[in-house]
């Protein structure tokens, strides 16, 4: 196969698996996580939303790797709670808060009551890859670029820009099919803001957490070209998620907080390997026209089933022979061995 032909499959490849790590929650009585939605394009000429904080001054160009305000590195953002940063206060503008729902290290939602007890959803998700929306930034909130995105007038996404190169930043996402979603999304999004950067959602990690880790930076050369070859491009993903993609393979790690069975059963055809230091791994493999195979450990089990987990995953076209199980687990040993011990 030609490098460059090979390259692009791969990466529609890798966005398609990793863009399942951070699918858009529920909103509005409709299960959003399981839709995939299109992405808009406001034109150019386009009127610009006014800032509600008053601010006419625009964001500093980002260099390389650097957020436009230290408020919002990467390292910050993921010590930043975003069940806290949706602030009741502010959700009483709109309605009636309901319960707040967590979903992994970096989104939370409520699905709440507007004032006249129709359903609205409020979702929140710090750190997030930003490509089309960085793109098409055209607005500006709370002094950030930000880019709106309206869905069949039910939901609406307000993201705005915290780093350019690679583009981050925060989305809130308003389900709302009974009024303006946008409205409220602005609100909330400039309230998210002001509280990031008075770090005043800011979390304490667990001992032997992986919530502070840099899954790009954390596996060795040595680990990573064993997986994916010598000729690899990395592709980070959010903050918790990274990929390594080479010529005929990819292997790919990411860090989730979520829902831990009793039994360990995470999938019903796993098997469990060893991975190491007393440390299980739950291996499932998959032989679809683009093989994988995936393992996962547990580094974390609190008392009402919540948790987190390390997933490491090997893939490559059926063409490519190689042992996707080995060199998961290999992989993730060698992970592994670089987290922290606490």
């Amino acid at each position: 196969m030609d490098h460059s032909v090979a390259t692009v499959h791969h990466v529609h490849r890798l966005v398609a698996v990793l863009s399942s790590i951070l699918l858009l929650a529920g909103c509005a009585g409709a299960d959003l996580a399981k839709q995939r939605f299109p992405r808009t394009t406001i034109p150019a000429d386009a009127e610009n939303a006014s800032d509600p904080t008053g601010s006419s001054q625009k964001s500093p160009p980002a260099t390389d790797g650097k957020p436009v305000d230290p408020a919002f590195a990467p390292d910050k953002l993921r010590l930043t709670d975003p069940c806290e940063l949706l602030d009741e206060d502010v959700l009483k503008r709109f309605g009636t808060p309901g319960d707040r729902s967590r979903s992994g290290f970096s989104r939370c939602s409520n699905f709440m009551k507007d004032k006249g007890g129709k359903d609205l959803a409020v979702t929140v998700e710090v750190g997030q890859t930003m490509t089309t929306e960085l793109k098409n930034a055209d607005k500006q909130l709370a002094g950030l670029r930000s880019y709106e995105q309206v869905l069949d007038n039910s939901a609406c996404f307000v993201s705005v820009i915290t780093q350019e190169q690679p583009g981050l930043g925060i989305t809130v996402q308003i389900g709302y099919e009974d009024g303006d979603a946008c409205a409220p999304g602005r609100e909330m999004a400039v309230s998210v803001v002001e509280q990031i950067k008075a770090r005043a959602a800011t979390r304490t990690p667990a001992k032997g957490s992986l919530i502070t880790l840099d899954p790009c930076v954390l596996p060795d050369k040595a680990a990573v070209e064993a997986a994916a070859g010598a000729d690899y491009r990395l592709y980070p993903y959010g903050l918790h998620n990274c990929a390594w993609v080479g010529k005929d393979r990819e292997v790919s790690l990411a860090f989730r907080e979520t829902f831990i069975p009793d039994d360990r059963e995470f999938d019903a055809k796993q098997t469990e390997v060893d991975l190491g230091g007393g440390v299980t791994g739950y291996q499932v493999s998959s032989s679809t026209a683009f093989p994988s195979c995936e393992v996962k450990w547990v580094q974390l089990a609190g008392s009402d089933n919540d948790g987190e987990i390390g997933e490491v995953k090997s893939a490559g076209p059926k063409a490519t022979e190689f042992d996707r199980c080995a060199t998961a687990v290999a992989f993730a040993k060698a992970v592994i061995g670089k987290i922290p011990k606490g």
